[in-house]
């Protein structure tokens, strides 16, 4: 039998002590039912513990807390508007109770910060679970149903809250420090090997994804500092902008290798290259061996002294001073995090002042497409159950669609959920059967609150160390939630056996029925999402290369970020990754060159015309040809030769042109909407049967 942690041992015993306190204070205060503040104890606790496998980071439980004390507090508002203008009208009540569900579900699928998503989440299955039990026992009690509904939810998540920060609490922020160290060493490290010598593409491929998983790690830490700790709140700012600063970071080392691969080709590139990395060689080494040491001051790359040289090529000119563009940024975002990581231990340093002080907006990437189709689901499936539990008659019919609201908003962001309300569904069926036992065969038998706390202590005790395993998480979950929502721990207890059937088999077809929605009506396809993922690339390169007003850099790296992060978890592979990247370093390429159209001289109406073409033919063509890249990127080296011969413009702005080349020789993208589109029209072609 395998040993259990004492992390979960200690964990059980925070979630028991909270639903003793809470069970306690409800009976105490004379609330209605007691159980849901058992219920927002365990789903406060819970939930987090399915995706962390342990017990979760302080930080977290405040922000659930929180977020979840302000949803029931709203939804609860919410469930009083609905009952007050449509109780009487239970066709109107449908229409509006569920377009607010669908509202809520929109703006969960929308909304990128979790606290906020989890407020919408909690507002909209709220205010159904307010509005149908007023109108399951009647609608004249609304006001004490909402009440008792917000009062025991703030009393289990009070609880809850106290035994996590009293019982051995776990910060997740101490662990900050070291990784930005991590993030930093591994990205110096990347470069030094980059310098050192040419490697193959895969081993590329996998270093970069190590490095977007630190980078994550350390952006995930970043939002647990500002709940856990006062100790960072001088470099939140700072730590806010170098969470995108690690954006730049990350595709600056793509272009970075890409420039270097291209100089190396050169005749006399190694040459110039070896003067480059003996330059830049000790600071690397140093911040990859001590990330957390003394920062010096901001070190410089010295140019190149081509008049000193001989004869030199035009080209390899060219190619040199973007190899020492792109490594002088890579250094200047190393050094400016190794400040910043000093600054973590040492805030007294003088350092501190010359950090940002300001927070960079953000612009994520908005999936409107799956926002709206998941709120019409929820919309149909909601009305659909509502008009059968209207006309038939069925008495705990509320009961059904209680949990059709809950499940249908709790796992719209999962990536399968049929198979979660599936594992839900064994769950609840569990929870009905120990729920009759308790309620009829133990609660008679026994008296006083210690014998009540005991009973309920030993279930919820196996829920809570079944649930950091992946495979009987749900099932933990499902019977605390299901069990609360059937029993009533503060009415006399009175032999009504049909009544529970009733209501457990209700509690069971809701979840059926959510189970049912999830699988008729199936949410697109990863390879469907990447397609039109790529085609709001498409858009969005065109809308940079045409307007006449650019965007915000750190918004636009943002919102290109958040849609790198889409296109990797959807496709998962390394070579994804990369394909994904150089999509990011293209779009900033082409925002730098138009960042950069003041030093065009002359040129620049012919240059920027030459950018709306080649957008305009990317969103309109078939951008999976490869041959379609090759002519661009031999245009756009055209035009960096042509502007060099005749002009002779800043290196910065022809090495801009060079770079645009380089990425679209790479043909970024290409494999990617193949793959979407092949995978797409697979799915959508008639099955051929055999004759």
């Amino acid at each position: 039998m395998r040993r259990i942690p004492t992390d979960h041992w200690l964990l059980a015993l925070r979630t028991v002590l909270a639903v003793w306190i809470a069970l306690y204070l409800s009976l105490r205060l004379d609330l209605s039912q007691p159980a849901w503040a058992i219920l927002a104890v365990m789903i406060v606790t819970l939930q987090p513990v399915m995706f962390t496998g342990g017990t979760p980071p302080i930080g977290i439980i405040i922000g659930r807390s929180l977020a979840r004390f302000f949803g029931t507090l709203f939804g609860a508002i919410a469930g009083l508007v609905l009952i007050a203008c449509f109780g009487q009208q239970p066709m109107l009540y449908l229409l509006f109770a569920g377009g607010w569900l669908a509202v809520c579900t929109y703006c969960v699928m929308l909304e990128q910060d979790e606290a906020v998503a989890y407020v919408m989440m909690l507002s909209g299955y709220t205010a159904t679970l307010v509005s149908l039990t007023a109108i399951g026992t009647g609608v004249e009690q609304i006001w004490s149903v909402a009440l008792a509904r917000f009062t025991e939810t703030a009393i289990g998540i009070g609880a809850g809250l106290l035994m996590h920060i009293v019982i051995a609490p776990r910060f997740g922020s101490r662990g900050l420090p070291e990784s930005l160290s991590t993030l930093l060493a591994e990205a110096a490290g990347e470069s030094l090997e980059a310098l050192e010598g040419e490697r193959s593409r895969s081993a590329q491929d996998q270093r970069f994804t190590t490095l977007l998983q630190h980078y994550q790690q350390f952006e995930k830490l970043c939002g647990l500092t500002r709940r856990e700790t006062r100790r960072y709140r001088h470099v939140i700012p700072a730590l806010d902008r170098f969470a995108s600063d690690g954006l730049a970071l990350i595709t600056g080392l793509r272009e970075f290798e890409e420039a270097l691969r291209r100089l190396r080709a050169r005749p006399e590139g190694a040459r110039w290259l070896a003067g480059l990395s003996e330059q830049a060689a000790p600071l690397l080494r140093d911040i990859r061996d001590r990330p957390a040491g003394e920062p010096r001051s901001r070190v410089a790359l010295p140019g190149f002294d081509w008049s000193q040289a001989e004869a030199v090529e035009d080209d390899l000119r060219i190619d040199a001073e973007l190899v020492h563009q792109r490594l002088g940024e890579v250094l200047g975002l190393l050094q400016h995090g190794r400040r910043l990581r000093h600054a973590l231990e040492h805030p007294d340093s003088s350092l501190v002042q010359s950090l940002p002080r300001e927070r960079r907006p953000r612009k994520p990437h908005n999936e409107h497409f799956v926002a709206r189709y998941n709120a019409l689901r929820v919309f149909i499936a909601f009305e659909l159950l509502g008009l059968f539990w209207i006309h038939s008659g069925w008495q705990s019919g509320y009961l059904a669609m209680m949990l059709l609201g809950v499940f249908t908003v709790l796992f719209a962001k999962a990536p399968n959920p049929a198979a979660i309300v599936y594992q839900f569904m064994w769950g609840s069926i569990a929870a009905v059967l120990l729920g009759g036992i308790i309620l009829f065969l133990i609660l008679p038998v026994i008296n006083g609150f210690p014998l009540l706390a005991i009973t309920l202590g030993i279930p919820v005790m196996i829920a809570t160390l079944i649930t950091p395993y992946p495979r009987w998480s749900l099932l933990g979950l499902a019977g605390g939630i299901t069990m609360m929502t059937l029993l009533n721990l503060h009415t006399t207890y009175s032999f009504t056996p049909v009544r529970y059937i009733n209501g457990g088999l209700a509690s069971i077809i809701g979840t059926i029925v959510t189970m049912i929605t999830y699988s008729l009506f199936r949410q697109r396809t990863p390879d469907e999402r990447i397609a039109t993922l790529l085609e709001a690339y498409w858009a969005g390169l065109a809308r940079i290369a045409g307007t006449r007003r650019l965007p915000n850099r750190a918004r636009l790296e943002s919102r290109l970020y958040d849609r790198l992060g889409r296109l990797v978890a959807l496709g998962g592979s390394e070579a994804r990754l990369r394909e994904a990247i150089d999509l990011h370093a293209l779009a900033l390429c082409v925002w730098r060159l138009r960042h950069l159209r003041e030093g065009l001289g002359e040129h620049r109406a012919a240059i920027e015309t030459w950018l709306r073409q080649v957008s305009a033919r990317l969103e309109h063509a078939s951008r999976h040809d490869p041959a379609l890249w090759r002519t661009l990127a031999g245009e756009a080296e055209t035009w960096a030769a042509r502007l060099h011969h005749e002009t002779r413009l800043p290196v910065a702005v022809i090495g801009e042109l060079v770079m645009l080349a380089h990425l679209m020789r790479n043909a970024p993208g290409t494999q990617l909407e193949a793959d979407s589109r092949r995978a797409v029209t697979a799915r959508q072609a008639p099955a051929g049967g055999e004759g």
